[in-house]
């Protein structure tokens, strides 16, 4: 034997329901994506201004002479190749071992 309390349940019908009332707000008009866009105006003066402190910038830079300039380039391009040797001797040893294997 089971005990109720209270009032018994009604049963739900489809389209029935006994919660809370909400109201819905309509929808935001979306902006067009040409709206999002800065001004012409705007967008010309934020050019100008990130031109002119680039060109401040490479003011401060100090460039490398041309002595300088050419001992570098000469250790870069000494380094690729003693890299490219090694590479190539281990590239080759490789298959050499590889090829043994197989036959």
């Amino acid at each position: 034997m089971s005990k109720q309390k209270g009032k018994p349940k009604a049963a739900k019908e489809p389209g029935q329901s006994r919660g809370q009332v909400v109201r819905l707000k309509p929808a935001k008009p979306r902006a067009s994506w040409l709206r999002k866009l800065p001004s012409p105006v705007r967008m010309w003066t934020t050019s100008a201004q990130f031109v002119g402190e680039a060109w401040a910038e490479l003011k401060k830079v100090t460039w490398p002479g041309r002595k300088e300039t050419l001992g570098t380039t000469l250790v870069v391009i000494f380094l690729v190749v003693v890299v490219a040797i090694y590479l190539g001797l281990v590239d080759y040893a490789l298959s050499r071992i590889v090829r043994g294997v197989i036959r």
